[in-house]
């Protein structure tokens, strides 16, 4: 039998009518959003449905949103447990930090509806930074503008963000978020990075042998965050290294040239 504890957190408290309940002592997707983002990170079920980038790691999982529905508490509760697992049922006075995760795969916004403004997450996204957490995040899914990523955490510095490719092609995915941040007034550019994201086939939380397509940044995101995890299985020396990592995998990525939007770094005029 498994043996979740240090393993899986459940943010969700006081959810109604959710199939998972309240309070998970077990991981449950009452959704299928998880369950299809993490399979395209790790997952093989040995019998040649290999749908993971890093098929050897292990996972952790914690959930954070009720049906979809997320809140700056929920989100910040997980973050704080990835800094520190601790037992089911524990508290984070339980937390031990050598077990926390080297990436986390974050395909999920927090816009104003679910009480979000600019800086609500930005420390807890930078505490993952500072631990060597690799925090990997959707762009989100409001494109073709430019200037279109406006909800936490997907604009912060600390976030390394994934932006989505039609899969096969070296074309940004119509609905993929563009650059360059605006809502913070800092004209950084993101996303850092993209990936495939249309027609993702990844496991379904329908069964255990359920699989099928999905689009989304959502489906991009973990492809990169499979991809740090073999990056750092192959240089172990740049563990929890982020920016060095986030560095490498840039300077060996496709640089595709796309003029559609304009960007300007701090400083110009």
């Amino acid at each position: 039998m498994a043996n979740h504890n240090y393993n899986w957190h459940d943010s969700v408290h006081n959810g109604a009518g959710n199939p998972c309940g309240n309070n998970a002592h077990a991981p449950c997707d009452d959704n299928g959003h998880g369950t299809h983002t993490i399979g395209t990170a790790i997952g093989d079920d040995g019998m040649g449905n290999q749908i993971g980038m890093a098929p050897g790691a292990k996972w952790i999982g914690c959930r954070n949103m009720d049906q979809g529905n997320g809140t700056p508490a929920r989100y910040i509760e997980c973050m704080e447990f990835f800094l520190a697992p601790y037992p089911v049922g524990g508290t984070p006075a339980q937390g031990d930090p050598t077990l926390a995760p080297d990436i986390t795969t974050n395909s999920w916004t927090c816009p104003p509806a679910e009480g979000c403004s600019v800086n609500t997450l930005r420390a807890a996204v930078e505490a993952q930074q500072a631990a060597g957490i690799m925090m990997v995040v959707a762009a989100g899914n409001q494109g073709p503008g430019c200037s279109t990523l406006l909800s936490p955490p997907s604009f912060y510095q600390a976030s390394y963000t994934v932006g989505a490719l039609t899969t096969g092609t070296d074309t940004i995915a119509a609905f993929s978020n563009r650059g360059s941040i605006t809502i913070d007034g800092s004209h950084r550019l993101k996303p850092d990075i993209t990936a495939p994201g249309t027609d993702i086939r990844s496991s379904l939380n329908t069964s255990d042998t359920a699989y099928g397509t999905m689009t989304g940044t959502s489906m991009a995101t973990p492809h990169i965050a499979g991809a740090v995890a073999l990056l750092w299985s192959a240089r172990p020396e740049w563990r929890h290294d982020i920016d060095i990592s986030r560095t490498a995998i840039n300077d060996a990525a496709v640089h595709i040239l796309n003029g559609a939007c304009e960007w300007w770094s701090l400083g110009d005029t």
